[in-house]
């Protein structure tokens, strides 16, 4: 089966959960599929994850903007040649200091438990477990999905069975809504199981045609969307408004070495003017704002972590291909079966190592 091409608008568009996918449209299958309450909640939070993470970046920005700015009007004073013992630049530098405070102010603010940062990655960790249980219950229920297909009372007992399920996570979830609690127990190395509540049932016989189609669903739309979803966040272009990490990877490298290359031609530049026995003044306080620049770039790196996230994604499409490859290639339903659950496993390892990234990012400089 050829691997599915997908956009990198598509990939974003959660397409997974709203089973948007030919093979997800046979309704011998189709309920296994199809969760509304499940999409309905996930939009939602989804919603409040995207805001919560702009805002977070955004005075991440500033704190770290207001920081260098200040530092960048104290370094300047050698050029100043004593005006800056003057009035109006004395109510620069005291509004350069008071910028300065403000943004270390704004900085630590997005330490706090109740930050923007933790709301992000608390909506985040929520909908990504709103995926993981709608995946982990079709791979522990395979055997019903069979048997209830082209069965309308059978599908109904399905959902009512998987609402049961459903209702369970989220009162698990409901238990465990700050960093502090569930969400820093999760991101924890060797986390317990969360989806310990829903049994998984052993294959029931042979291949049947419902089971052939379950399985190309599942293909479509967790392997190959997950896998169209990690070359979106790989490319080197943008996406609905926002830079993919390759793009931010590469920006920040192209910064440093200008930054490089402007402190080398300085100090040259001062060189010469020794051998040349003339008084040069700028390249002191120049290389001192290059070298405050790098440091605020460094610091907005560390906080948007782009190096750690191209090393994530570009794991994590390995492992999906892995798990493509083995799939495919599984010659009965029990290998098939052992595929779709260890990659389960697989996506959540990814999560939390999504959470324990972002939980240490930090916007100071």
């Amino acid at each position: 089966m050829p691997q599915r091409e997908a956009s990198s608008g598509t990939a974003f568009d959660n397409y997974d959960l709203k089973a948007v996918a030919p093979e997800a449209e046979d309704p011998t299958i189709r309920f296994a599929f199809d969760f509304p309450e499940l999409l309905e909640l996930f939009v939602r939070i989804d919603a409040e994850a995207g805001h919560a993470r702009d805002r977070n970046r955004d005075r991440g920005a500033l704190a770290i903007g207001f920081v260098c700015v200040a530092l960048l009007y104290t370094a300047a004073a050698p050029l100043l040649h004593g005006e800056h013992e003057s009035m109006p630049f004395r109510i620069l530098g005291v509004a350069a200091a008071g910028l300065g405070i403000l943004g270390t102010a704004v900085g630590v603010f997005g330490l706090r438990n109740t930050s923007q940062r933790r709301r992000w990655l608390e909506a985040r960790w929520k909908t990504e477990m709103l995926r993981l249980f709608h995946f982990q219950y079709i791979a522990a229920r395979v055997p019903d999905i069979e048997a209830a297909a082209g069965q309308e009372h059978l599908q109904l007992d399905y959902r009512a069975r998987r609402k049961e399920a459903f209702d369970s996570l989220l009162a698990v979830m409901a238990k465990t809504v700050t960093m502090d609690d569930g969400l820093k127990k999760a991101v924890e190395p060797g986390a317990p199981e969360p989806f310990v509540f829903i049994s998984r049932q052993l294959p029931a016989g042979g291949v049947s045609s419902a089971t052939n189609d379950l399985f190309a669903a599942w293909l479509a739309l967790r392997l190959d969307w997950q896998l169209a979803y990690c070359e979106a966040k790989l490319v080197h272009r943008s996406t609905k408004g926002h830079w993919s990490p390759c793009q931010q990877e590469r920006a920040f490298s192209l910064i440093s070495w200008t930054c490089i290359a402007i402190v080398v031609l300085a100090h040259s530049v001062l060189a010469a003017g020794e051998f040349a026995h003339k008084k040069i003044s700028w390249p002191e306080p120049v290389v001192i704002w290059t070298a405050l620049i790098a440091l605020a770039v460094r610091a907005l790196e560390d906080g948007l972590k782009p190096q750690r996230e191209v090393e994530r994604y570009e794991h994590y499409r390995a492992s999906i291909l892995v798990s493509r490859e083995r799939f495919l290639a599984a010659p009965d339903i029990q290998i098939k079966l052992e595929v779709m659950r260890n990659f389960e496993q697989v996506s959540l390892e990814e999560m939390r190592t999504f959470l324990r990234t972002h939980a240490n990012a930090r916007f100071l400089l």
